[in-house]
């Protein structure tokens, strides 16, 4: 509840507490010395009357007559507050009673223990009577109060008639200091409430006070300039490149959600230009280099295009332009202008001129046509066609275009691939297809692995749909490294499969010899699971192998010492096949099923197969002829040499766990 008042109401309940707290105080401690006082001043009279009556009593107490008595009655009556006495000579005989002695009777054996005894009406007092250090006796006196309690009351009325006064007082000064010191505060918090410093709305607060108050609003006022210039810059950095210092994907994907929500009359064009091979000008001038092309092209581009263009870079080497309320041929014209300046563009660094080029991608849209998310696919499925074109061209949507039509496609079925890596719901699942052995009978048996996709309607993705999308994706690796764990995780729960298991051949993308997480992973898996090594063979293709090969020297030689295999999948296609056939260091060599596939009836097939056939074995490798349909093709290829056959009439793919025990 307190803590619902603000600060002035606080204040003024907390004065006016302290003002009360303190006259209550006041009221209390006045009253307790008052008291004690009282006491005081009644003892002494009780003395005093002893005293002055002490030679009286001692004469009585020596010599008891009336004349005596009467004199001691008469001077007793004098005394208005003495309710009554007791005078006892040395034996404790009571010689004498004045007034009221019979409180003074009740008490008796009190007062001679104490001497003096308060109650609240009554002060008992014992005084000697005393001459020349003798004791004759002692009296016990009865003083009335009645007198000294008027007077404490009188006190206390008239402190507590000054009370509300005091306490209106405490209140006015509590109101006039509240409202003085948490002025300053108000106003602060008034500033602060109606301050927006991100967009340099400001309440400045000033005072003529010069102590904490005004260091108080100077540090408030700076605060909120410094708080203008850091939101400045967050906003600048928020929405601009920091190599370029254009607008970046932040700044541009908002300005496009706008876009889709605002119909203009012409609608909008939106431009995606992606750098032709820009990753050569890094990997040969080096990265400032590609840095400084960077800034050359967004310098160009920012001061030559139209002021109604927003020009944004939302990738490495990607770059977006905006235009709005413009119709798709106003788009065309710019995306010529766009091509045009690229035709022309030439960057010098260290003396070495390279020739720049783009491919570029327009697409044509109205407010509520897309959504943002549908609006990005679809300039990005432009951008992947216009590079199919090659160099430096250009490629304009259109919802019904084959090759739009195509990476669509591919667009799509990439998201299922990572779904179907990620667990679903799209899945992969692991098949198996025999690799037998021709040259001689054996109780064990090989295969080669093959990897199949469903949707998450169970909708079956071939891989001749799947495998281009995951290469133009870079998704290889990653299903690389699916295949090769999720075999050896199935696999090694069967110790009798793998004890009859000969040889077990593994796809790889030419890619992923060279990918660190490849190669980490097969690290980790020889260290993860109990697999007779000797028994696996990585298949790469000839194409592959040729352009990654010499840069996976290291990993090749690890390979080796672990004892894993390498294959040589659909040799023959290749121009320079023979020339690396003897340099490459393969176990196994695999001939394309083209030349198998025509061998009864093209002689050359057949001799490229006998060929092959010799060179390996003088290298001491095994061969796999692929694509085996017939009986004929198998009696051909075992009298040839061939170690392996794999086609479907030696066995179709099935599913790996058929092949479990």
């Amino acid at each position: 509840m307190w803590k619902k008042f603000n600060i002035k109401i606080q204040l003024v309940i907390f004065m006016t507490l302290i003002v009360v707290a303190v006259e209550v105080t006041t009221l209390f401690f006045i009253l307790k010395i008052q008291k004690e006082e009282n006491r005081n001043n009644a003892i002494t009279q009780a003395k005093d009357i002893t005293q002055s009556l002490n030679n009286d009593f001692l004469k009585y107490i020596l010599n008891p007559n009336a004349d005596i008595l009467s004199d001691i009655t008469f001077r007793l009556s004098a005394f208005k507050n003495i309710n009554g006495i007791l005078l006892f000579d040395s034996e404790h005989n009571p010689i004498f009673k004045y007034a009221h002695s019979l409180d003074l009777e009740k008490n008796k054996d009190s007062i001679l223990k104490n001497d003096i005894i308060f109650t609240n009406e009554h002060l008992f007092i014992k005084n000697n009577i005393e001459a020349q250090g003798y004791s004759f006796g002692y009296q016990f006196m009865d003083i009335d109060l009645s007198s000294f309690k008027e007077k404490e009351k009188n006190i206390t009325l008239t402190l507590l008639a000054i009370f509300p006064f005091a306490l209106f007082f405490g209140f006015l000064i509590s109101v006039f200091l509240s409202k003085n010191f948490t002025n300053p505060f108000i106003r602060l918090l008034d500033a602060m409430k109606n301050s927006d410093p991100t967009n340099n709305k400001i309440i400045k607060v000033e005072t003529t006070a010069n102590n904490e108050i005004k260091e108080l609003f100077d540090g408030f006022n700076n605060q909120m300039d410094e708080i203008y210039k850091s939101s400045l810059k967050l906003q600048h950095q928020a929405t601009h490149d920091q190599l370029t210092n254009i607008y970046n994907r932040f700044y541009i994907e908002n300005k496009l959600q706008d876009a889709l929500k605002n119909k203009t009359a012409k609608g909008y064009c939106l431009f995606y230009i992606d750098l032709d091979q820009f990753k050569l000008i890094n990997d040969s001038a080096g990265y400032q280099a590609g840095d400084e092309l960077l800034k050359m092209i967004s310098s160009t581009y920012n001061n030559n295009l139209p002021e109604a263009c927003t020009f944004a870079r939302v990738d490495g080497d990607g770059f977006m332009v905006f235009y709005e309320n413009r119709s798709k041929e106003e788009g065309i014209k710019i995306l010529e202008k766009i091509l045009e300046e690229f035709r022309d563009f030439r960057f010098i660094w260290a003396n070495e001129t390279y020739s720049i080029s783009a491919s570029v991608a327009l697409i044509h849209f109205n407010a509520f046509e897309y959504t943002l998310k549908e609006l990005l696919k679809a300039i990005n499925t432009t951008l992947y066609t216009a590079k199919e074109k090659g160099r430096n061209k250009s490629h304009i949507y259109d919802l019904s275009d084959n090759l739009t039509k195509r990476f669509k496609t591919e667009l799509e079925t990439a998201t299922l691939i990572k779904e179907a890596l990620k667990g679903g719901p799209s899945r992969f699942e692991l098949f198996a297809q025999d690799i037998v052995q021709l040259q001689k009978q054996s109780d064990k048996f090989s295969y080669e692995i093959l990897i199949r996709m469903w949707d998450k309607d169970g909708n079956f993705i071939s891989p001749g749909d799947f495998l281009p999308a995951a290469e133009r994706y870079q998704l290889m690796a990653e299903i690389d490294m699916y295949v090769l764990w999720t075999y050896l995780e199935t696999v090694t729960k069967d110790l009798n499969h793998i004890q009859n298991l000969h040889s077990a051949h593994i796809n790889l993308a030419g890619s992923t010899l060279n990918n660190p997480d490849f190669q980490e992973c097969l690290k980790k898996a020889i260290n993860t699971f109990d697999f007779p090594w000797e028994k696996l063979e990585l298949e790469v293709t000839e194409s592959s192998a040729i352009g990654n090969f010499n840069m996976a020297n290291e990993f090749i030689k690890w390979l080796k010492e672990q004892k894993i295999g390498l294959a040589l999948d659909d040799f023959g296609t290749g121009m320079a096949s023979f020339e690396y056939l003897k340099s490459l260091p393969f176990d196994v060599i695999k001939v394309d099923g083209s030349f198998v596939k025509d061998m009864h009836k093209d002689p050359v097939d057949k001799a490229v197969i006998k060929y092959i056939q010799e060179i390996a074995q003088l290298k001491g490798q095994e061969t796999v002829a692929e694509y085996v349909e017939t009986k004929e093709d198998v009696e051909e290829l075992t009298k040839i040499g061939i170690t392996y056959g794999q086609g479907f009439y030696l066995g179709k793919p099935r599913p790996l766990t058929t092949w479990l025990s």
